[in-house]
Formats: C-alpha cells, sequence, structure tokens
C-alpha cells in the first residue's frame, strides 16, 4: 500500500492471503456465503489495522440509496429564516437516517441527475419572496418520478406532481391584528417593503382587511424602500445591512416626529422579521410605551424585551415537515401531502420603562 493512500479491499487481501471478493464478503454484515469465523475475524482485524473505511459511493450505488437528500436553496444560512429552516431540516432527516447536502447554484437536470444516478435520494426546494420551483425542474421531477418536496413556494390548493410545505401569511396577520386589538392599538405604523412578492402581497390584503373590520383603529405606511435589487446587495454584503437599517431608523423617527403619536396606543408592524431590531431601538429610544411588531419573527427575544409582539413563522417545523414528506415521496405510491402552516403569537409582556432598561442592558451584555 502507497504511503497516505486509502486503503482498499486489495490491500486487505494481499495482507490476508485471500480474494478481493472474499474480502467483501467477510466485512458485509448482510453477507450469507458461508466463511469460517476465524477467516472473518482476520480479515476485519486487517481492516481496523490499516484503517479501511468502506466506500460510501460505491455502497450507495450497490444498494440504490445515498441516504442523502438535496437541499436546493440560494440565500445565505447567514440569513435567521433560512437557517432556522435548514436546523429543523437536519433535525428531521437526521431522525429518519439521512443525511442533509445542501445544494448552491446549478442546472436542473444536474441535481435530478444526481438522484437518478444514486448520489442522492431526492430534492427538497426552498423558495422565497417569488422565487418558485422553476418550471424545468418541475417537468423533469415529473418525468422521472423524483422525490421531490417544495417549501414555501405558493402552492398550496394545488395538483403538483411532488408534496409541498407553505405559510399562511394571511392568517398570522390576523391573529397579529386581534392581539394588537386586545393590547389597545390604535394607531398602526405599517413597515411595508417595496419588494412585490406573493408573500407581501398577501400580508398587505390582509392587513387592509384586518384594519377594514377595525375602524378605530388608524393605519399609517411606512415604505421601507427596498426593493428585489436592493435585497440582493443586502443579502451579499454586510454594509448594505448596516446602510439599510440606518436607512429605517431615519424613516421610522421622521414618520413619528411628523405626526405626534401617542405611544401607548401605537404599535410599529414590521412586515419582515429583519427590520424589527431597528424598529424595536429607534421606538424605544422615543418612548418605551411604544410597541413593535412583525409578521415574521426577528432577532430580539419577546422575553427580554417588552412591548415586543411577532406572528412567528413555524420556521423550524417547516423544516421537519419537510424532512418527514420526502420520505414518504420516496415510496413508489406516494401520496403527495400539500400543507398550509398557520404562524403563532410569541408575545412578551407589557412592561414598564424601568424594567425595559434593565432587560436591555441583560441583553446587550
Amino acid at each position: 500500500m502507497i504511503a497516505g493512500a486509502r486503503p482498499t479491499l486489495k490491500d486487505i487481501a494481499v495482507r490476508a492471503g485471500v480474494s478481493v471478493s472474499t474480502v467483501s464478503y467477510a466485512l458485509n454484515e448482510h453477507s450469507t456465503l458461508p466463511l469460517s469465523d476465524t477467516t472473518k475475524a482476520t480479515i476485519r482485524q486487517i481492516a481496523r489495522e490499516i484503517g479501511y473505511v468502506p466506500n460510501g459511493l460505491a455502497r450507495s450505488l450497490q444498494a440504490g440509496s445515498s441516504r442523502t437528500i438535496g437541499v436546493l436553496l440560494d440565500k445565505p444560512l447567514t440569513t435567521p429564516r433560512y437557517a432556522a429552516i435548514v436546523q429543523g431540516l437536519s433535525e428531521g432527516l437526521t431522525e429518519q437516517g439521512l443525511h442533509l447536502a445542501l445544494l448552491h447554484k446549478g442546472p436542473a437536470s444536474q441535481w435530478v441527475n444526481a438522484v437518478r444516478g444514486y448520489q442522492l435520494d431526492g430534492l427538497i426546494f426552498i423558495g422565497h419572496d417569488d422565487h418558485e420551483v422553476p418550471g424545468e425542474l418541475t417537468e423533469l421531477v415529473a418525468r422521472h418520478g423524483v422525490p421531490f418536496v417544495a417549501l414555501d413556494c405558493g402552492a398550496f390548493g394545488e395538483e403538483r406532481p411532488y408534496s409541498t410545505v407553505d405559510f399562511d401569511y394571511g392568517a398570522g396577520v390576523e391573529v397579529l391584528m386581534a392581539e394588537l386589538e386586545r393590547r389597545g392599538t390604535r394607531i398602526v405604523y405599517y413597515l411595508r417593503p417595496d419588494v412585490v412578492s406573493r408573500a407581501e402581497r398577501i400580508r398587505e390584503r390582509a392587513v387592509l382587511a384586518a384594519l377594514g373590520q377595525r375602524p378605530e383603529v388608524a393605519l399609517q405606511v411606512i415604505p421601507t424602500g427596498i426593493t428585489a435589487d436592493v435585497l440582493k446587495r443586502v443579502d451579499e454584503d454586510t454594509d448594505q445591512q448596516t446602510a439599510y437599517a440606518h436607512e429605517i431608523v431615519s424613516r421610522v423617527e421622521q414618520a413619528l416626529e411628523a405626526d405626534g403619536t401617542d405611544p401607548e396606543h401605537t404599535t410599529l408592524l414590521c412586515s419582515w422579521g429583519a427590520d424589527v431590531e431597528a424598529v424595536y431601538r429607534v421606538a424605544q429610544r422615543r418612548d418605551p410605551r411604544f410597541t413593535v411588531a412583525g409578521l415574521a419573527a426577528g432577532t430580539l427575544t419577546t422575553g427580554l424585551w417588552p412591548n415586543l409582539i411577532y406572528s412567528r413563522l413555524p420556521l423550524e417545523d417547516a423544516g421537519r415537515e419537510c424532512a418527514r414528506l420526502i420520505v414518504g415521496e420516496t415510496s413508489p405510491s406516494a401520496d403527495h401531502e400539500h400543507l398550509l402552516l398557520p404562524p403563532v403569537i410569541d408575545a412578551g409582556q407589557i412592561r414598564n420603562p424601568e424594567t425595559f432598561a434593565r432587560n436591555r442592558a441583560a441583553d446587550e451584555k
């Protein structure tokens, strides 16, 4: 054996004075070929001594399974939303005895062929904004019967040749508005992104509908100024993230300065969880009685920060559901499931300014 080279079955066979096939049978726990216990023990001892590790790819090809699921995601895992989804996926797949392979850009045929060639057992596609399953990928999945699950692609209620998981953005708005009403909100400043995506369209319609049923609540819209182009730059550049946060702060300050609102009955409602921290800091700096709410969870913890409310998307649960569904999709008689997951309220208590100051100091340590 060459120094530094990976040990092979042939290396073991030479040391044991047997054939390569005998070594293969001795190392295979499921082999039915009769071998003496002494031969098996000798071969396995040599394998341990030289550090032999079975070729997983070769075994996958023989078994027709890699025990690995490819996850198609073109967003950075530094974004909490996608990190949470992948965390749920990883945990769910591990429970199923499967591995996760994070896949980035590439042609649809590349990943479908990876499944057909037993390098992957299936594919999970994570959508965002208006980024949905490409038509070419859908066609190839259907043609070749590839196990496939799509997450957050707006496919609920539609027939697809695969399983889907989506978030009920409209329900998230309604439960949050009900909580704000319970807390006595009379004015809502709605921080609305300028990204015209499916989720934002649903949320905006739901906000307007919810306020239409509550005529005692006034609405002020604060455009955040983030477009699809700006979002792309923010995703790729931390300096752009900082600049965007400063822009959010400036817009909120201008709106509050102009209107002279009643803080105790005013809520700053962020469509994006990523905007919550900047909005919360400027609002609480002006008056701790302001309430800040997010239609998705941000980085601040409701248990530590007063007057903070999230309509929390079940991101990790969605990942786990995808893991469960992809296993079902590997069955030849799979029934495609289409799940719509409702957000849940995550709300801290209404607290006084002194408590706010103590919690802020603790969170910043």
